[in-house]
């Protein structure tokens, strides 16, 4: 963590996004940037699963059950492909707006804790900066653009699709417990040593404190957005 390697990538993400959002928010329509968010998660998920591919008991491979997409970042492939192709206008406005702040507060924390480490002959580290860098750089564009609509109703939207998302991992890490799954980090940190998220007076303080980061952050950023709206009704 804040090796020399992590800078360099950290640095590449943060120019590649800035040329990105320069460039592309008045030429890009929302349609060709789904389209290019769509690309890097298929490239992404597909070298990931096969990296990730282990013996099966049966003769043959079988993807990992830690490399499910079921943390928040993973998840957001599946609202990138529903704003892709999704056809319902209601739903896909719901998705932007949870997209837009899950995946700019999901990448930046996985940016800055690589739990896959940051070495340049880890293929598993190009995977996880690249797609959260593509990730950042879609979901701010879509703030940029004025897709995401981030008022008081998509916060407390955001704030429900949040807490539903905590309670169905908490399900899913439990079936899976045989596997030492730790979706949305909820069972231990993603890292040892994390100087607020960390287990050294116990896991239900542990997780209290993951809940109250989680709502902080997302109130944080939506915050301005509220307030703009609410100056805007008056």
């Amino acid at each position: 963590m804040f090796t020399t390697s992590h800078f360099i990538w950290i640095f590449l993400i943060a120019a590649v996004v800035a040329i990105m959002l320069i460039w592309g928010n008045d030429r890009l329509t929302l349609r060709s940037a789904s389209y290019i968010m769509a690309g890097i998660c298929f490239v992404s998920e597909t070298s990931k699963m096969m990296s990730w591919m282990i013996d099966s008991p049966f003769g043959g491979k079988i993807l990992s059950p830690k490399a499910l997409p079921f943390h928040l970042c993973s998840l957001m492939l599946f609202g990138v492909m529903y704003i892709t192709f999704g056809k319902n206008q209601a739903k896909k406005q719901w998705v932007m707006d949870f997209l837009a702040v899950a995946g700019t507060l999901g990448s930046i924390c996985a940016i800055l804790i690589p739990t896959e480490g940051s070495s340049f002959t880890n293929i598993l580290s190009y995977q996880c900066f690249v797609y959260h860098g593509g990730l950042l750089w879609f979901a701010t564009y879509l703030i940029a653009s004025g897709n995401a609509h981030l008022g008081w109703k998509s916060w407390r939207r955001n704030l429900g699709f949040m807490f539903g998302l905590l309670i169905a991992m908490t399900y899913v890490n439990s079936f899976l417990s045989a596997y030492g799954t730790n979706f949305m980090f909820i069972v231990r940190p993603p890292m040892e040593g994390l100087p607020y998220l960390n287990l050294n007076k116990g896991w239900y303080v542990y997780f209290l404190r993951l809940i109250v980061l989680g709502f902080t952050l997302v109130t944080l950023f939506q915050l301005p957005f509220i307030i703009k709206e609410h100056k805007h009704k008056q």
